[in-house]
């Protein structure tokens, strides 16, 4: 693994591992406690933010077959993820892909989503594990909505997701109905 790539990844690993240790402690029913009927759970944030994830390694999958025509990160590229990363930061909602939709009436258990989330993340380690310093410069990471960029750049983009979520999750536990066992 490139020394770039192992390093934005043993951060979002860091990222996940606290995530997990903060909600590991709550009851089932303060995992699944929704504010309201069309927000999320903190359970339905992991599935969505697994998802993303797992859409993500798919493609990156796909789309390292084809390097040797891949270019290197531009400019425009560079431009596009410090947007897309300021966009992370901004308090706004943005309209979820439909690849990465989670049911409002689902219900999770912990350990069963964690455990996957995980075995997805060994996968993804695996797959990163191919990467050189030249392939982690090339534009080979795609967002649906700002488009190519290189992985680098992707890896930091699910740095700023993943914090985003992060955020949410925070909120959610602060919230005035928030069981308290």
């Amino acid at each position: 693994m490139a020394a770039s790539v192992n390093s934005a990844f043993n951060k979002l690993e860091k990222q996940l591992n606290d995530l997990f240790q903060r909600v590991e402690m709550l009851s089932d029913e303060q995992q699944n406690f929704k504010p309201d009927p069309q927000s999320w759970s903190i359970l339905q944030v992991f599935r969505h933010m697994m998802q993303s994830e797992g859409q993500i390694d798919k493609y990156l999958r796909k789309k390292i077959l084809g390097t040797a025509s891949t270019q290197k990160a531009s400019f425009k590229a560079k431009f596009r993820s410090l947007l897309l990363n300021l966009a992370m930061r901004l308090p706004v909602k943005y309209k979820v892909p439909d690849a990465i939709k989670v049911d409002f009436d689902a219900h999770y258990d912990f350990n069963t989503l964690t455990s996957d989330w995980q075995s997805l993340r060994k996968e993804f380690k695996a797959f990163l594990d191919t990467i050189d310093e030249t392939t982690a410069q090339k534009e080979i990471f795609r967002h649906p909505v700002v488009g190519r960029m290189s992985l680098l750049q992707g890896l930091s983009f699910m740095q700023e997701h993943l914090d985003r979520h992060t955020k949410q999750v925070e909120r959610i536990m602060q919230h005035t109905d928030f069981p308290k066992q």
